[in-house]
């Protein structure tokens, strides 16, 4: 009987094991590929540098984080609800993600004393309307967290992992912005169609469903 139990028990620690594995390769692609606030990130930090970027890559953070409460509160309590008001922020998200690729395309790396230094909010704003990420975190609620989660902490706490992981990836993006700035001073204007174009295919595709 023991011998039954303990191979059960390992049983049972193998598929933990491999449902963990399936959900950090799912939060990591989606985490790290290309997105809005990733491409924001990028494009901020080449053009203005990590200390003037450092309020917006707060703000996409603390976004992250407001949205990760957002979804985990509607998906507990009114999932009705909450459906309806991620159809609306399709259409928001998709319209702002344009104004946002149309804002890269024309934008320049050298500050020549007009333009504002990026702030905190227009990093949470990003993030309040992202879809893809609303979409990413009730996956993640759905299939791997609430299933799995017995207390509201234990809920907190995935959902903090979630955070930290998609705020380690915005930073990373931004990091690569930085240490790339030199070959961006010189080719901004491709690297800006370029990144003008993956949001507009974010926004396209959030539009679309």
């Amino acid at each position: 009987e023991y011998r039954r139990q303990r191979q059960m028990c390992i049983r049972d620690s193998s598929m933990t094991a491999a449902a963990f594995t399936s959900l950090l390769g799912y939060m990591l692609v989606c985490s790290f590929t290309p997105g809005p606030g990733n491409i924001l990130a990028w494009n901020t930090t080449s053009t203005y540098g990590w200390k003037r970027s450092c309020p917006l890559l707060l703000g996409i953070c603390l976004g992250y984080a407001l949205v990760q409460t957002i979804c985990s509160v509607a998906l507990y309590c009114l999932s009705q609800i909450f459906a309806s008001v991620l159809n609306l922020l399709r259409v928001v998200g998709g319209i702002y993600m344009v104004w946002l690729a149309v804002h890269i395309f024309r934008s320049e790396p050298r500050n020549n004393g007009i333009q504002k230094d990026p702030t905190l909010l227009e990093g949470m704003l990003l993030q309040l309307v992202n879809v893809k990420i609303y979409f990413y975190i009730s996956s993640l609620l759905s299939v791997y967290f609430i299933p799995n989660c017995d207390t509201v902490l234990e809920l907190a706490l995935a959902g903090a992992f979630a955070v930290s992981i998609g705020s380690i990836a915005c930073l990373t993006w931004a990091f690569f912005g930085v240490k790339l700035q030199r070959i961006y001073l010189r080719y901004f204007k491709p690297v800006n169609a370029v990144l003008g174009l993956f949001l507009l295919y974010c926004a396209w595709t959030i539009v679309k469903g």
